[in-house]
């Protein structure tokens, strides 16, 4: 259970969530949907009640806030920072590639993060998300600053 003051986020919530399933939040803003999600991937601590994440999930949240600024770096150097190769289920293609696949130029790759659009800088938080492989991925509100190439990719 979580509340701020009267509003109530959730009330004796328990759910098992099973592998494969797709969920979807729907409410007005402000209504919690961030809090539950950080509620559930224990970045948040709830007023009663206990979150278990099982031993082997590893959770990928996308989140509203974005990729802490790294400005005097290359996005090829961010990229590196988590992997050099990404597992794609069955093969393995390096960084640059991944890059690649989602819109980003080889020339692109070598421009400073400060350099980088509002909406470049978001794919790029999202292909850090996906490149640590989560098996639990939660993207809140992903459909912001994203545009239609990324989203199709994501799907």
């Amino acid at each position: 259970s979580k509340s701020f003051g009267d509003l109530k986020i959730t009330d004796n919530f328990e759910y098992i969530f099973k592998k494969g399933e797709r969920i979807g939040l729907v409410g007005p803003n402000g209504s919690g949907k961030t809090t539950f999600l950080n509620l559930i991937t224990d970045q948040m601590e709830a007023d009663s009640g206990e979150v278990i994440i099982g031993d082997t999930t590893k959770f990928g949240y996308y989140t509203q806030k974005g990729l802490e600024a790294k400005e005097h770096l290359r996005v090829i150097e961010i990229v590196k920072e988590v992997a050099e190769s990404v597992d794609m289920g069955g093969s393995t293609i390096g960084a640059a590639q991944f890059l690649f696949h989602f819109g980003f130029s080889y020339s692109l790759q070598q421009s400073y993060y400060e350099l980088l659009s509002g909406g470049e800088r978001r794919k790029l938080y999202l292909i850090l998300t996906l490149m640590r492989n989560p098996n639990f991925l939660i993207l809140d509100e992903p459909t912001n600053d994203l545009d239609i190439f990324t989203l199709g990719k994501l799907e």
